[in-house]
């Protein structure tokens, strides 16, 4: 579900990271000024991640981190000109414009988690490592075992209570092959 952030959202936010960072290059502080003043621009405004990937995408750091100072994102093309984006900004209101913010700690800024939105041209989780989503996968099929395990276990004493051996014996069975199978993602061979 796609959930739109709110332009008082976005002008709070804003106002509360200019008064706590000081950006790398004076000229961020204006555009960021700019979309503060200019409620148009900013509607058309999203902070997201990877604004790089983006067709028209703003980075800007801010003093304190090892990122870049400033970087402008135009069709494909990368810029470091801080007053062409100013103008492309202006002129280009009506157009989306994606803001990445490069701040120490901005994970956990409440702050900043409130307006961030996912870059619909680089979503969160396509940036997964390979190896975490299979030790994900993993993970997921060894719950469903262990939880097929205790179904059985259960199936198996009411086989017990019950006198059924006919079930018992299969139940049995089939608990041999899940203790098989987790005993092989114990010890992979």
């Amino acid at each position: 579900m796609y959930s739109r952030v709110q332009l008082k959202d976005k002008k709070k936010f804003l106002k509360w990271f200019l008064q706590r960072y000081q950006m790398k290059r004076r000229e961020s502080m204006w555009i960021l000024n700019y979309l503060l003043n200019h409620d148009i621009v900013l509607n058309k405004t999203k902070f997201v991640e990877e604004a790089n990937k983006t067709p028209r995408g703003i980075k800007m750091g801010t003093v304190g981190t090892d990122e870049e100072a400033f970087r402008f994102y135009k069709d494909g093309q990368e810029f470091d000109h801080p007053e062409q984006a100013f103008h492309e900004v202006r002129l280009n209101w009506h157009t989306d414009l994606y803001v990445e913010l490069l701040f120490q700690e901005s994970w956990l800024s409440p702050e900043y988690a409130e307006v961030l939105e996912d870059n619909p041209y680089a979503k969160w989780n396509d940036r997964m490592p390979d190896e975490l989503d299979q030790q994900v996968d993993e993970a997921v099929d060894s719950f469903y075992l262990q939880e097929q395990k205790q179904q059985l276990l259960e199936d198996i004493d009411h086989a017990l209570e019950t006198d059924d051996r006919e079930e018992f014996y299969e139940l049995t069975e089939s608990l041999k092959d899940i203790e098989m199978k987790l005993e092989n993602e114990v010890s992979p061979s």
